[in-house]
C-alpha cells in the first residue's frame, strides 16, 4: 500500500470516530433541547430555562464536536484524493467520484499537495 492509501485509511478511521462522537453529542443535545422545551412549557422564563439546562456549555460543546467533525471529514478529502491521483485518477474523476465540480476537486488536489 501507498503512503497515500495509508494516511486515507487512518483518515476514513478517525472520521468514522468523529461521526461516533458527533452522533453521541447530538443525542445528548436533543435531550437538553427537550428538556428546556418541557421547561418552557411549564411557564419558566428563558433565562432560567436555559440556565437551567447549562445551554451555553451544551451549545459550546455540540460546537466542538461538528468542528471535530468537519476537521477529519476535510482531511479525509484530502487524503483520498491524493490517494486517488496517485493511482492515476484524474481530476474530473475525483470530481465526478465526490459529487463536486471539477474546480472543486482541483483545489483538493492542490490542497493535498501543498499539505505534504
Amino acid at each position: 500500500m501507498t503512503s497515500y492509501r495509508d494516511d486515507a485509511i487512518a483518515d476514513l478511521r478517525e472520521l468514522a470516530e468523529a461521526a461516533a462522537r458527533l452522533r453521541s453529542d447530538l443525542r445528548v443535545k436533543e435531550g437538553v433541547y427537550r428538556k428546556i422545551a418541557r421547561t418552557l412549557e411549564r411557564g419558566t422564563g428563558v433565562a432560567k430555562a436555559m440556565q437551567m439546562v447549562k445551554a451555553d456549555q451544551a451549545r459550546r460543546e455540540l460546537t466542538d464536536a461538528i468542528e471535530d467533525f468537519e476537521y477529519f471529514r476535510h482531511r479525509s478529502r484530502l487524503s483520498l484524493t491524493a490517494s486517488g491521483l496517485e493511482e492515476g485518477m484524474t481530476i474530473g474523476q475525483i470530481g465526478r467520484a465526490w459529487g463536486i465540480s471539477r474546480q472543486l476537486a482541483a483545489r483538493y488536489a492542490r490542497e493535498s499537495r501543498d499539505s505534504a
